[in-house]
């Protein structure tokens, strides 16, 4: 199936506010394997001249994926989230994304195309904290499956 180019370029809200707590930072660490006390002790954290734990930077991903997700559950995009294939991510920081924050994302998909037979999209997702200042920018590539042979 291809993708659906009439969602190109439009705005794809999280359905609701993504609250950062101390217990999804630590877990996420433990997840990728950074075993950084930033990361775990407020302590620590506050000793780097942060007010609670920051989040790795790679957090941020989790956050962009509750916006650009639904589009994937939406069986119209074309791109089903089982065939989707992670192929790059960048990200952008105004500041470290940390336990406190409540964030809410928007994604867009801003490339649609096919590549090497298989359909990609490019999302850019802008994270904001609740007065609408950016605190973080996530570009994620997703491939989809290759066409089933004929």
């Amino acid at each position: 199936m291809a993708l659906n180019r009439a969602y190109l370029n439009r705005v794809f809200a999280a359905p609701e506010p993504f609250l950062v707590t101390r217990a999804a930072v630590r877990s996420f660490a433990a997840a990728i394997g950074d075993p950084n006390p930033l990361y775990r002790d407020p302590a620590a954290a506050r000793a780097a001249g942060h007010p609670d734990l920051p989040a790795p930077p790679t957090f941020a991903a989790l956050v962009a994926g509750e916006a650009y997700w639904q589009l994937l559950a939406d069986p119209e995009f074309g791109l089903p989230p089982e065939g989707a294939v992670h192929a790059a991510q960048w990200f952008g920081f105004e500041r470290a994304l940390r336990a406190g924050d409540e964030l809410t994302a928007e994604a867009v998909p801003e490339l649609m195309d096919c590549q090497g037979g298989r359909e990609r999209v490019v999302f850019l997702t802008a994270i904001d904290d609740p007065t609408g200042a950016r605190l973080a920018t996530v570009r994620t590539t997703l491939i989809g499956p290759a066409p089933e042979p004929d």
